[in-house]
């Protein structure tokens, strides 16, 4: 009889992978995930000792401390003056808050507040307006929503940021005019004539 002779036994590595290596290594292959941006809108500023004397124009928020003697245009933003501030003209704006002292007119697209301690003199015209206790305001106020104003100021600013410009591949106006071409369209010769007008040949 044959005895089957047993063959050794063979013990199986561990072939599981090392996860910490794995996930360190995955890790870093992935891509790098940035955080979403916060957008913040900026504010221009005119600090408490700065005297400006004449017009301004803001593409962004306006804060004022100091003293403005002009015209503040403020269309598409708001407008804040400080309790410290003193302005002697008009503003243009979309959103006014006022604690400070002004003399001119105020003109507000959405919304005009005139904060405690402030002191106003002059027209205020907006369709939202809020007049705090302990405020002073001496003048005529107009809230009608379909005031001329607002077309006239607001309206007109955006109808030129969107107005386009000319194409540059408009026909020029003195190209000649096909119908006064003096060739025959039937393509036939005309027969030259002399002085006389009598054909020649």
């Amino acid at each position: 009889m044959f005895s089957k002779t047993k063959s050794p036994e063979t013990k199986s590595l561990n072939t599981k992978p090392n996860t910490a290596y794995n996930d360190t290594e995955a890790s870093s292959r992935e891509p790098t995930k940035s955080l979403p941006s916060i957008s913040r809108q900026s504010t221009s500023v005119i600090g408490s000792h700065t005297q400006v004397h004449g017009d301004i124009n803001s593409d962004e928020d306006l804060t004022i401390e100091g003293q403005v003697i002009g015209i503040v245009t403020c269309k598409q933003h708001t407008v804040t003056l400080g309790s410290d501030s003193s302005l002697n003209g008009d503003v243009y704006a979309n959103t006014l808050r006022v604690s400070g002292k002004v003399e001119g007119n105020l003109v507000a697209l959405h919304k005009a507040i005139i904060h405690e301690g402030a002191d106003v003199s002059g027209t205020i015209t907006t369709p939202n307006l809020v007049l705090e206790d302990g405020s002073i305001f001496q003048g005529s106020i107009d809230m009608n929503p379909n005031n001329e104003i607002f077309t006239s100021v607001f309206t007109s600013q955006q109808q030129k940021n969107t107005t386009t410009k000319p194409s540059r591949d408009h026909k020029r106006s003195d190209a000649a005019d096909p119908k006064e071409d003096t060739t025959r369209a039937d393509g036939a010769e005309s027969n030259p004539t002399d002085a006389s007008g009598s054909k020649l040949g």
